[in-house]
Order: structure tokens, then C-alpha cells, then sequence
């Protein structure tokens, strides 16, 4: 009985060992290079009727150079490409040491190939300043044709009608500006603010902002059934992954998980995405499909 007893323990123990193995280089390898697309549908009757059927593509959080490729970028051009966006935006987190990135034409060749009737509009995230290398990140973003919105915002125009996209500086390592980003908003405007980490919101939901796109959390990175996130940032932990209707407006947040990975190079149930959103006029609505 005891010698089946140890080869019973035995077995199971290489059993879990295995299955341990199988999970990590699942984690390490495969689902990092998972990209899947998340798409949603805003319906509001704040939207003039002149922009419904507007595609935003959104991509966050490449980390270039930790285990990100410019190979991956390539897939990733093409893939956003393929969406057709009226609308791109970039919403933080260019390069995990961007002073560590050295200039690679490539890259710029790669933002250069992604185009939007209605232009393309990028933010600041918390790594984009480590080691004082914004300027590195805003020469890369620059010739790639994205326009910087620090603090700022600009009318997108249809027809007669308006819109207003805005953008605030990074709350962890910069200088956000939530009035003059918002200065030029009202009731009477519809408006998209890009802001790198989501729990920001709690101070947007007071503002005539009606959508903000952030990233940041990256969704967690691993997620376990039953517990959630584990790999979660400051200003990432109330609004993580997904979908959130706040406030009394309301604001209607939508959280990346991103395209890349940072403090460790896995991902568990939580694939890199880029995100869709797709608006329209009419009854408010929100679907993801």
C-alpha cells in the first residue's frame, strides 16, 4: 500500500508539474502573441446625427522593446489597417525605456502606414517619461503623422457639425490638465477625452466629457476565475479591463488591455487587443459585439 501510495504522489505530482509548464509557456509565449479585436457600439443622442457611424480604432500600451518586436508592430499596422478606422488614436505607453530604444526608421515606416480620414491623435503614458525620454517618444510619434494632444483637444469636423477629442497629459509622472484639455467642451458638444489611466474617470464623470478611452492596466495581464486582475498599476485598479458607465452625465469609459506586456513578458486570460468603438445617434446604448 505504501509503495502505491508514493508512485500515486508521484504521478500527481509530475502531473501538476506538467500542467504548470504547459501553463507558463502558454503564458510566456502564446497568448502574448494572441491579438484579438474587441469591438463596441455607443449609441447617444448627444451624438450629431452628421457623425453616426464614426469608427475609432484604439491601440495602447506597445512597450517596444520588452519582448515587443518591430515584426509584431508590422502585424499590428496591418491589422488596424484592416478596420478601416475613420479615427486613430494611441493612447500612451510608446516604449517600455524609451531611452533605451534606439532610432529605428522601420518604426516610423510602420506609423506612417496607418491612415484615418480624420486623422490619427496619441497621448502620453507613464512610461513615455521614465528616464526623461518623452522627447525621444514625441519624435517617433511625430514622423510617424499621429498629433499630440498634451492637455489640449481639437474640433473634428462632418458636414456643418462638430466634435470635440481631447487629450490629458499623464497623471503618474506629468502634469495632467483636466480644464484645459476640457476647456473648449459643453453640453452642446459631444466629446471623446484620451487619458492613459482609467481611474482618472472619477474625475472626468464631473466634466461634459461623454467618452474617455484609456489603457494603462493592460486588463490585469493574468487574470484567475474567481479573483480577477493580478497584475494591476495605480490609476488602473477601480476601472481595469472593459466597459464602465459613470457618473450622472454619464461617462462612458472603455479600458484597453493593450497590445504589449510590461513588469513581466506573460499574459493568462487577458489576450492583447485593440479596441473598436463605433458611434451612432439615437437612444443610448452600449454593446459589445
Amino acid at each position: 500500500m505504501k509503495n502505491n501510495s508514493k508512485k500515486w504522489l508521484s504521478a500527481a505530482a509530475g502531473t501538476l508539474l506538467a500542467g504548470a509548464g504547459l501553463g507558463l509557456t502558454y503564458a510566456r509565449y502564446i497568448e502574448p502573441a494572441r491579438l484579438v479585436t474587441k469591438s463596441y457600439t455607443l449609441t447617444s443622442e448627444r451624438l450629431p446625427d452628421e457623425f453616426s457611424g464614426l469608427k475609432i480604432v484604439q491601440f495602447t500600451d506597445l512597450h517596444l522593446g520588452y519582448h515587443y518586436s518591430i515584426r509584431r508592430l508590422r502585424r499590428l499596422v496591418r491589422h488596424i489597417q484592416e478596420q478601416q478606422a475613420d479615427l486613430i488614436v494611441f493612447t500612451g505607453d510608446f516604449a517600455d525605456r524609451p531611452i533605451r530604444l534606439k532610432w529605428k526608421q522601420e518604426i516610423v515606416d510602420c506609423l506612417t502606414e496607418l491612415h484615418a480620414p480624420l486623422g490619427k491623435y496619441w497621448i502620453f503614458g507613464n512610461h513615455d517619461y521614465r528616464e526623461e525620454s518623452e522627447a525621444i517618444v514625441a519624435k517617433y510619434m511625430k514622423a510617424g503623422g499621429f498629433t499630440a494632444l498634451h492637455n489640449t483637444s481639437v474640433l473634428l469636423k462632418r458636414q456643418q457639425k462638430h466634435i470635440i477629442l481631447a487629450g490629458i497629459d499623464d497623471v503618474i509622472r506629468s502634469t495632467p490638465n483636466l480644464h484645459a484639455a476640457t476647456q473648449h467642451s459643453s453640453d452642446e458638444l459631444f466629446t471623446i477625452l484620451l487619458a492613459h489611466e482609467p481611474d482618472l474617470a472619477e474625475n472626468v464623470k464631473h466634466l461634459p466629457v461623454d467618452v474617455q478611452l484609456s489603457g494603462h492596466s493592460h486588463g490585469g495581464q493574468v487574470r484567475i476565475p474567481f479573483y480577477g486582475e493580478v497584475i494591476v498599476p495605480p490609476y488602473g485598479r477601480r476601472y481595469p479591463n472593459s466597459y464602465y458607465e459613470i457618473g450622472s452625465r454619464p461617462l462612458h469609459v472603455f479600458v484597453s488591455r493593450g497590445v504589449g506586456t510590461t513588469r513581466m513578458p506573460i499574459r493568462f486570460a487577458c489576450p492583447p487587443e485593440i479596441s473598436i468603438l463605433t458611434l451612432k445617434h439615437g437612444q443610448q446604448d452600449v454593446k459589445e459585439h
